[in-house]
């Protein structure tokens, strides 16, 4: 986005506060400028409208970019639609056909699946416990990467590059 477009949604945010027409947003479009460029204008304005019509306060850029990526970003699958379909394919796959159940799921759904180890998921007798700790799981995972898509572009690279590193460094 550019400086014009920005002042636009500054527009549209301050029309909503006439309590912040008074004021220098000068500040507020260049903090704007910089958290918000890798946003399309279209996105950030309906995402700015979608924080307006549920916000009380004038919209913080952490707002604004969660509501970009809630709109932009498809929906996630929650932690018992997750296990439902690991359960559909032990009962499809079982033991025995661990790559075929792996191909099945989702990428998301079968990384996970990965870290628990198919056999361990298969051969649990206690499937309540497996249960809640891949609910856990699932929705430590997703509120990272939830928190990590909300994140300006510049940021989640060097993230996601020191995540590598950390991985090189780790042998993991």
């Amino acid at each position: 986005m550019n400086r014009k477009e920005i002042i636009n949604l500054l527009a549209i945010a301050t029309a909503n506060f006439p309590s912040m027409q008074e004021r220098d947003m000068k500040p507020t479009a260049v903090l704007w400028e910089k958290a918000l460029s890798d946003i399309t204008y279209d996105v950030a304005e309906k995402a700015l409208l979608k924080v307006l019509s549920t916000s009380k306060f004038f919209p913080t850029i952490a707002e604004i970019r969660e509501a970009a990526t809630q709109l932009t970003q498809p929906q996630q699958l929650d932690a018992m639609e997750a296990w439902g379909l690991v359960v559909n394919a032990i009962r499809r796959y079982g033991f025995y056909r661990e790559e075929e159940a792996l191909r099945s799921l989702p990428e998301d759904v079968a990384d996970l699946v990965k870290q628990f180890t198919w056999r361990e998921l298969c051969m649990n007798e206690n499937p309540d416990t497996i249960r809640a700790q891949f609910r856990m799981a699932w929705e430590t995972r997703s509120k990272r990467k939830k928190e990590l898509d909300a994140l300006p572009q510049e940021v989640r690279v060097m993230i996601e590059g020191l995540t590598d590193k950390m991985k090189l460094i780790g042998g993991a």
